[in-house]
């Protein structure tokens, strides 16, 4: 399972994203907005009587929020035993990538830098690997920094 990747487009750039962070994807309906959250937070949303933190990753990056659309694709994650929701702009794939993961040879954008912890190449194209749990520890970092 080393080898197995979700492909997406998160926050306008095409990542991976190693399968054992990942629970499911799924559709988000509207979510309950959090009074005084980060603005990296989207909102609070329930699913199978679970409530998940509905992390903004484009904030997290230094791009502007996105409106959410209902039925939008989210990742579900876990860090730190509470669970994460993380807006995609669009999921492609599952499937094994047989490379190699390698060191990022370009300089990124601080919020990417924070997130991205290698490359991989898969169909001709490179792809930065992501730890989605950077996504949450980034913003909660800078406001204490």
């Amino acid at each position: 399972m080393d080898k197995l990747y979700l492909i997406a487009r998160i926050a306008d750039t095409r990542v991976a994203l190693r399968s054992r962070a990942i629970h499911s994807v799924v559709s988000v309906g509207t979510p309950v907005p959090v009074p005084g959250a980060p603005p990296h937070v989207a909102g609070l949303f329930a699913l199978r009587s679970r409530v998940f933190t509905l992390i903004d990753p484009h904030v997290v990056v230094g791009l502007p929020p996105i409106n959410i659309s209902p039925g939008q694709r989210v990742v579900l994650v876990e860090v730190a035993g509470h669970g994460y929701a993380l807006l995609a702009d669009a999921v492609e794939d599952v499937c094994f990538i047989d490379a190699e993961e390698t060191r990022i040879a370009s300089r990124l954008s601080d919020g990417w830098a924070q997130v991205a912890d290698a490359m991989i190449e898969h169909d001709g194209a490179s792809l930065l690997v992501v730890d989605p749990s950077g996504f949450v520890a980034l913003p909660a970092m800078r406001v204490a920094g």
